[in-house]
């Protein structure tokens, strides 16, 4: 074992301080190794820096000129004896039998640090025998795959958090491309239109992948702009269901949020509201399809004997009436009456069971609603898809969320409940997560607490850093995120044995949330 270097200082048990032997060049994601209690521990380089052991900082300072600078190396002596590399080292754990196992105590100074060899980091991050794994890339600096157990990743949650431009949806969807393969059901929120994409096979693995996926749009919205930059793309249309809500499937506590939020309640309104809606939605699992009025007339009907009496009461019936109608209207995510259409195309109802047993990936556009309605619409999808796995009707599911602080954000929005729900329960009724956003901060920290695999991107806003910092596994310095490019990634939680820095892999798949370029018609 061929000896680099000797450990100078050992400050945790998650990271040591190395000075290099004169002649040995490392790079940062290099890996080396030390041992502890007669252990082999492997550890990636995260920082390096070039000391002089001679050139004290208060007289460098002092140097004005070229000639000054000359003199003292001339004096000082042979400059390769006085400069030496100092590494800084994370422990990512050593190998027994299967499994990764964490010292719990630092290395001890003047320890020899050790070269790796291919062999021995092959054995490292090679998967255990059982389980599914998926490779998602190969470890950074080398051909090694970088495996993430699937079963974990999928049913213990995950989140994606970049900045913007980060490359954060092309990790999302080389994810689901991989776990597509284990013919589970993907279903795919997307509130910029850009998974579509995924139906365009870009490799020959991809042709297996593009079949399984299924496009809805949801509600009555033009989508002529997606449709026409698809064609182009591809040179031919895009397919696609058109799919709504039947207004009775709303939850009572979603709708009153809603009508709360936009026009105000009563208390007299709520309570009209609590009774009436309760009455209006006694059908059970199937809720039929009806008008708007026929709706509003069951849920007054039901609700009166909860109005005030006179006056008072006749007023918060019509105040209610009117936001009923005002919302079911305007709002166009909802379905009034069987065989509705939109610019000719028929608008089918949401169909829960149907995205719970089918393994495919299920893309919802929702780029045509504005903000509120797409949070109606995940909170109807979300409780709807909850109920029948609750009954254990469902396969092993996996739901990714695109721009998840807009869904659960740390403030109140009408999704959020519903969110937490998910990633609180889902677990244990077969219901995955998988949060992607670009603003980790501004996500909710109960929902983002339940995401116990963690991908980070390149991330520079400071509070993002700051958030990382506080709620990432043994990423005890985040700072280095800021100079990952477009193709890295750093994976850590339960689905790793060890935190990976990894290149992300190749898509099958066509990816539809490419920065667009400048074009250039001339010089300037």
């Amino acid at each position: 074992m061929e000896k680099i270097g000797v450990v100078v200082r050992s400050p945790s048990i998650y990271h040591y301080i190395f000075k290099t032997f004169r002649g040995v060049e490392l790079d940062v994601g290099s890996f080396v190794a030390v041992e502890i209690d007669g252990r082999r521990v492997i550890s990636r380089v995260v920082a390096l820096r070039y000391r002089n052991a001679a050139a004290e900082p208060r007289l460098i300072s002092q140097f004005d000129d070229a000639e000054a600078v000359e003199e003292v190396k001339e004096v000082l002596g042979i400059e390769e004896a006085l400069y030496y590399t100092e590494a800084k080292a994370a422990v990512l754990g050593a190998r027994e039998g299967r499994r990764i196992v964490r010292p719990q105590k630092p290395v001890k100074p003047l320890a020899f640090v050790y070269r790796t060899s291919k062999r021995e980091l092959e054995e490292f991050f090679a998967p255990p025998d059982e389980g599914t794994y998926v490779t998602i890339g190969r470890i950074k600096g080398t051909d090694i795959p970088a495996w993430v157990d699937a079963e974990r990743l999928v049913t213990h949650h995950c989140a994606i958090l970049a900045s913007t431009g980060a490359g954060k949806s092309w990790l999302a969807g080389v994810i689901i491309e991989r776990i597509s393969a284990l013919d589970i059901p993907i279903v795919v929120v997307d509130p910029h239109g850009e998974y579509s994409a995924m139906s365009q096979p870009a490799s020959e693995e991809g042709k297996a992948v593009a079949e399984k996926v299924k496009i809805y749009v949801v509600g009555k919205v033009d989508t002529t702009p997606i449709d026409e930059a698809f064609r182009r793309r591809f040179g031919r249309p895009r397919s696609y269901t058109r799919v709504g809500v039947n207004p009775r499937t709303l939850p009572l506590r979603t709708l009153e949020k809603i009508l709360d939020s936009l026009y105000g309640l009563t208390d007299a309104q709520r309570r009209i509201l609590e009774e009436g809606w309760q009455a209006a939605t006694s059908y059970g699992e199937r809720q039929p399809l009806t008008t708007v009025e026929e709706l509003i007339k069951e849920v007054v009907e039901g609700g009166r004997h909860a109005a005030p009496p006179g006056y008072a009461g006749d007023m918060a019936l019509r105040g209610l009436e009117g936001r009923l109608r005002t919302l079911l209207y305007t709002s166009p995510i909802f379905i009034t009456r069987y065989g509705e259409t939109y610019q000719g195309e028929p608008i089918k109802l949401l169909d829960p069971h149907s995205y719970l047993t089918t393994p495919a990936i299920h893309v919802f556009d929702v780029s045509g609603l504005d903000s509120l309605d797409q949070q109606i619409f995940l909170a109807a999808l979300l409780d709807q898809m909850y109920r029948v796995a609750v009954q254990r009707k469902n396969l092993t599911t996996f739901i990714v969320i695109e721009e998840a602080h807009n869904f659960a954000p740390a403030a109140a929005a009408v999704s959020k409940s519903y969110v937490a729900k998910i990633a609180r329960e889902g677990r244990k009724f077969g219901l995955g997560l998988c949060l992607i956003t670009q603003r980790p901060s501004k996500l909710d920290q109960d929902v983002a607490s339940q995401a116990m695999t963690q991908i980070f991107k390149r991330m520079i806003n400071p509070h993002d850093l700051k958030y990382v910092a506080s709620v990432a596994e043994h990423l005890e310095d985040p700072r280095p995120l800021r100079t990952l490019d477009e193709a890295e990634a750093v994976v850590t939680g339960v689905s790793v044995p060890a935190p990976l820095l990894v290149t992300v892999g190749e898509r099958w798949t066509h990816h539809g949330g490419a920065t667009p370029k400048l074009r250039r018609e001339s010089r300037i």
